[in-house]
């Protein structure tokens, strides 16, 4: 994730999701989701498609990510400023 600093507020510039694609010692992780809400486009492992076509993806993406930090604590967020 990349946030960015607008004057008074802040927005997302990119959300990255990664997965492990292969099998064993041949596989390497790759962007599973990629949501760039700067260029206004959604890439998959499918394609590349505009952001409004990613709604329900996102939705479906937040909704996952949050239940995994707030109920199962997978997940240390730590936030880091840029200079």
């Amino acid at each position: 994730m990349r946030i960015k600093n607008d004057v008074d507020d802040w927005r997302f510039c990119y959300i990255t999701d990664f997965c492990y694609v292969g099998y064993g010692y041949m596989a390497e992780l790759s962007k599973d989701l990629d949501f760039n809400f700067e260029a206004g486009v959604f890439q998959n492992l499918f394609g590349t498609y505009p952001i409004e076509q990613a709604i329900e993806m996102y939705r479906t993406w937040e909704s996952y990510f949050m239940y995994y930090v707030e109920d199962l604590k997978v997940f240390h967020i730590s936030i880091e400023i840029d200079s």
